[in-house]
């Protein structure tokens, strides 16, 4: 397997590949001397599942990167002489490429406190913007909130209550997402290795 065989992930995506240098075929030695007929056969293999950068901390993503540089210097070693070496992939490819998955990271964990589908987001707002007057004084009318309080057998004292304690507590959510995936963005931006790049998705740790 060539260097360029072995990448750290797919498509600088957020699973990193876990590269070891390992023994494929044993030596063949002479039965009777004990010395050796063949040399063992070693290649890059990856017997653990790969690591999540989502889930990891800086220093796990610079250990299985420094690792992965190492067998691949390794499998340099170990082709025949004259083939072409094979340059990295340009640091700013995988920047664009980071910078994607944590854009996507950040849809899929709002995705876990709303609902994501098209005109929900506006729906959210013209429920809060009712609720809002409702608390208000304002008489209305509120279709939004009423047409929740028949269908769930509510008042519509106790949807508007509701409406408002759900939107206060997203606010603070979504802000501290926002927040995350900036600090992210700009660790991307500012950084000189690939180790940065992914190092930069610890941002949003679970």
């Amino acid at each position: 397997m060539q260097p360029d065989q072995m990448p750290d992930s797919y498509r600088g995506g957020r699973l990193l590949y876990r590269w070891v240098w390992v023994e494929i075929v044993p030596a063949v030695l002479d039965p009777l001397s004990a010395d050796e007929l063949e040399p063992a056969v070693f290649g890059a293999r990856c017997p653990e599942p790969p690591l999540d950068v989502f889930d990891a901390a800086p220093e796990e993503i610079e250990a299985v990167l420094a690792g992965n540089a190492e067998v691949r210097a390794l499998a340099a070693e170990a082709l025949p002489p004259g083939l072409p070496s094979v340059p990295p992939a340009p640091l700013a490819e995988l920047k664009t490429a980071v910078v994607d998955l944590i854009n996507r990271r950040v849809g899929d964990l709002r995705g876990l406190h709303i609902t994501v589908t098209v005109g929900q987001s506006a729906t959210y707002l013209e429920k809060q913007e009712e609720a809002e007057r409702h608390a208000a004084g304002d008489s209305g009318p509120f279709p939004y909130l009423s047409a929740e309080a028949a269908a769930t057998g509510s008042t519509l004292d106790d949807v508007a209550a509701l409406v408002r304690a759900t939107a206060a507590a997203w606010t603070a959510t979504n802000a501290d997402l926002e927040g995350r995936r900036r600090g992210a963005l700009v660790a991307v931006e500012a950084a000189e290795t690939a180790v940065q790049v992914y190092q930069a998705c610890t941002h949003l740790r679970a």
